[in-house]
């Protein structure tokens, strides 16, 4: 089910609807497993809260206790703080960083869906590839001029395909797991390493002189995104993905490097 049209199967009965409507809930009273991918990603000037479409839809689509869920939850749940592990795994307590209503959201949502049902909840670093967001492209494309960078903290960043996204979720839905999982790369890129595969330049600057300025920016609209994606600048935010191998055998195809590479690479530089 979702709100963009589906390819046609033989096996695939599509629903195209709102997730916070009725219709949703009817269409998937029942089923054995439902994947939850369904969420807002950012902020819509003018238009519909995140928390709104992002907690209600959660709400109403596992609102006749399916067999099971797995949730694409996200890797800002952690939050991005000056004193993470390096890599966190799963027995680091989410931190949500209060600029990004979008972790808390996400975190709040693991608990609905574990409420409601045996959930696998797959925490998923960036992930990048043709079907990427229109939003995501553009940052990343950002990359070709500037890299930002918080003076004074470390960063750490991870990119994955979205092929072995979409791997990690068949595969924890087709197994048995429950429980909160990381999916990521097995490495990760500091700034100075993103800079080198975009060509652009490592910009530094106070935390919160990059989330202000996110936030103005995109108040003015220059930007898509303000404080609560400039906070994740605040520290490193690199996952273990080691629980996912030992659980069903997932792993990432590829660095974060030839990920980001390869994306920048499908893009026409603007430069």
């Amino acid at each position: 089910m979702a709100r963009r049209p589906v390819t046609s199967h033989p096996k695939l009965v599509h629903t195209r609807s709102d997730l916070r409507s009725p219709e949703a809930r009817r269409a998937l009273a029942g089923v054995d497993v439902l994947w939850h991918l369904g969420f807002q990603l950012w902020r819509q000037r003018g238009g519909l809260e995140p928390e709104d479409a992002n907690l209600a839809g959660t709400r109403n689509v596992v609102a006749d206790l399916p067999g099971r869920i797995v949730l694409a939850s996200s890797a800002a749940v952690y939050g991005a703080w000056p004193d993470n592990p390096l890599p966190l795994d799963e027995t680091a307590p989410p931190r949500p960083n209060p600029e990004c209503p979008y972790a808390s959201q996400k975190l709040e949502a693991e608990r609905i869906c574990g409420d409601a049902a045996p959930t696998a909840a797959l925490r998923i670093c960036a992930v990048l590839g043709p079907h990427a967001d229109p939003a995501v492209r553009r940052a990343s494309a950002g990359y070709r001029r500037v890299v930002p960078t918080a003076s004074g903290v470390r960063q750490a960043l991870q990119f994955l395909h979205e092929d072995d996204a979409a791997d990690a979720l068949l595969g924890a839905g087709m197994s048995a797991v429950t429980g909160t999982y990381n999916v990521a790369s097995e490495d990760w890129l500091e700034p100075g390493q993103i800079a080198d595969i975009a060509g652009g330049r490592v910009l530094r600057a106070p935390l919160r002189v990059l989330v202000t300025g996110a936030e103005l920016a995109y108040r003015a609209r220059l930007l898509g995104f303000g404080a609560d994606r400039a906070v994740l600048l605040g520290g490193p935010l690199a996952l273990d993905p080691a629980r996912a191998r030992r659980a069903w055998g997932w792993q990432g195809s590829q660095p974060s490097g030839t990920v980001l590479a390869g994306f920048l690479g499908g893009q026409s530089s603007r430069r």
